[in-house]
């Protein structure tokens, strides 16, 4: 097998109704492309349209990582006015994210471990991390910063989330972090 790809894939929805000074999750992209020799794409996701159509293209780059920065909810993510559940995520991206690496950087979406199983399933994704919690947006950042850092650093996502749970146990109970397939 050829080695993982770690440049970041982001899909980033509206967090207010703002338009001018947005909150938005490019600094933390900025950080980890910086520090850790990565290359990232943003795009903007507010429809199921712009989400199905951002999905095709992201497909054929092969980043690796595919990044969901989203409001959530149990086995949900918003966009902007809509909510996609995890089961009709995985059918727009049915197995063309086979061997990614993706994480859910929502509140809450890992709630329901049947429907994340299910979205692992069926995506064929190598890994699936996110949150249980309704997570604080400087806390969740921090721990995603180091969740992004371990992804550069270790090749098995295995290695990736025994590091995180044994280097930041508090930050991982604090937001809920899970992920799929759990370490056996």
């Amino acid at each position: 097998m050829p080695p993982r790809k770690r440049n970041i894939a982001c899909l980033e929805s509206l967090w207010t109704r703002r338009t001018e000074n947005r909150l938005n999750v490019i600094p933390t992209l900025e950080l980890i492309s910086k520090t850790q020799d990565a290359k990232f794409s943003h795009l903007t996701c507010n429809t199921r349209e712009e989400l199905n159509y951002n999905l095709h293209l992201l497909c054929k780059r092969n980043y690796g990582i595919l990044y969901f920065a989203f409001h959530g909810s149990p086995g949900k993510i918003h966009l902007h006015r809509d909510k996609v559940t995890l089961t009709e995520l995985a059918g727009m991206m049915n197995c063309r994210f086979e061997n990614w690496i993706i994480h859910f950087g929502t509140c809450s979406t890992f709630r329901k471990p049947r429907e994340v199983a299910y979205f692992a399933e069926n995506t064929r994704a190598a890994l699936v991390t996110g949150f249980t919690r309704d997570v604080d947006w400087i806390e969740s950042s921090a721990f995603e910063l180091l969740l992004f850092r371990a992804f550069h650093t270790f090749k098995s996502p295995k290695v990736v989330c025994r590091h995180l749970l044994n280097k930041y146990p508090d930050l991982a109970e604090l937001t809920g972090f899970k992920f799929y397939p759990a370490l056996g």
